[in-house]
């Protein structure tokens, strides 16, 4: 949490700093990492046909982003400015990998700080969702209801329309025990994961029955 935390405080920081030469980007590009890795190849590049950005971003967001470039208002950086924003992109992108390896770490570890929750949602989301929450005992705190809407992505398909977007699902609906069903029975599947996981992490939190 820590970590997101000081992610959140550079994105703002690069955003507001590569605001004059590109406006736009910061609401076509809301994910900080990805945000983060589009700047540093943009850079003051004013034709962006002739940037690479295949893979950092989905085809529909990319289209959107270069159909924008060609209409900004924005102009190009001091090279100093430029520099300041690189070093902070470079910093979050080293935050967001060290993250990764926390997250790794703990995965590895789930079957025996967290053995039920684990059984029942697998290592990888429960790791996820104890990381999300801020360690085994904050998320033993929260409701069912809200486990359910934990990792909640607010990505959102650019240009595109949004009836078909999930909404009010997290890391459960993304989970092998919620996926591996028809999409019709998902939803009522995941809330009674949800409800599981609440119960399973009440009891992993005191330690007593791991099995």
């Amino acid at each position: 949490m820590d970590i997101d935390g000081e992610i959140m405080v550079i994105h703002k920081y690069i955003r507001d700093h590569y605001r004059p030469r590109f406006s736009e980007l910061e609401t076509l590009v809301p994910d900080p990492y990805d945000f983060a890795r589009t700047v540093k190849t943009i850079g003051n590049e004013t034709d962006i046909t002739k940037v690479d950005l295949d893979s950092i971003l989905k085809p529909a967001t990319k289209m959107v982003v270069t159909v924008t470039s060609s209409t900004t208002a924005g102009r190009p950086l001091p090279e100093d400015e430029l520099y300041r924003v690189f070093t902070a992109c470079d910093l979050l992108l080293e935050l967001v990998e060290a993250k990764a390896k926390i997250v790794t770490y703990i995965e590895s570890r789930m079957l025996f700080i967290a053995p039920n929750l684990s059984a029942i949602i697998g290592s990888a989301t429960a790791a996820k969702l104890m990381v999300a929450a801020g360690g085994l005992v904050s998320l033993s705190k929260v409701p069912a209801c809200n486990i359910q809407v934990v990792g909640k992505s607010h990505e959102t398909a650019t240009g595109l329309s949004g009836i078909t977007a999930k909404r009010h699902v997290g890391y459960i609906y993304y989970s092998d025990v919620v996926q591996d069903l028809p999409e019709d029975f998902r939803v009522k599947m995941m809330r009674m994961v949800s409800a599981k996981c609440a119960l399973a992490s009440r009891i992993d939190a005191q330690h007593e029955s791991p099995d």
